[in-house]
């Protein structure tokens, strides 16, 4: 493939790796379009696209752009952004959103120690394993996720400098 710019601005090997971000995604349970989305704003120039330039670029529907962006701005995966004098909203990653993604795993291990909880306290009478493996693998990132962060903090403090 050549790295000639398509209309769109995006290259053959970005649009690719668009696709592939949009199909990792999926695999996790996203939807297509909202990967892509993020693909897309992973490598489009300029960083802060309107909603028109996401859907023109990737094919899709304004009303499925819309949706998916509130979706992402929900999780703080993209951000909604002004430019002095125009009035149509940009949307862009947020700075360092990768960091900020895995840095919210906090919030995600205490809400998964009061369902561990919750669930504890209405055991069911058979296959209690539904709950108390929930319950175990709260434990362990209880324990191991802030060994992990302050181990991420450090490296990301070095490469910094």
């Amino acid at each position: 493939m050549t790295d000639a710019p398509m209309p769109d601005g995006l290259t053959p090997e970005r649009l690719a790796y668009v696709e592939q971000v949009a199909n990792f995604w999926q695999a996790g349970g996203l939807g297509h379009a909202a990967g892509a989305i993020l693909g897309y704003l992973t490598v489009c120039e300029p960083a802060a696209q309107t909603q028109a330039e996401i859907a023109s670029a990737l094919g899709l529907s304004a009303g499925t752009v819309s949706t998916q962006l509130r979706t992402l701005a929900g999780v703080e995966m993209v951000e909604k952004v002004r430019r002095m004098g125009v009035r149509t909203h940009f949307y862009q990653l947020p700075q360092d959103m990768w960091v900020r993604l895995i840095g919210s795993e906090d919030r995600r291990i205490a809400g998964l120690r009061e369902l561990a909880d919750a669930g504890i306290a209405v055991m069911p009478a058979t296959r209690h394993d539904r709950i108390a493996s929930l319950e175990q693998m709260v434990r362990f990132f209880e324990h191991e996720w802030p060994l992990l962060s302050k181990r991420l903090e450090e490296f990301l403090r070095k490469e910094a400098s």
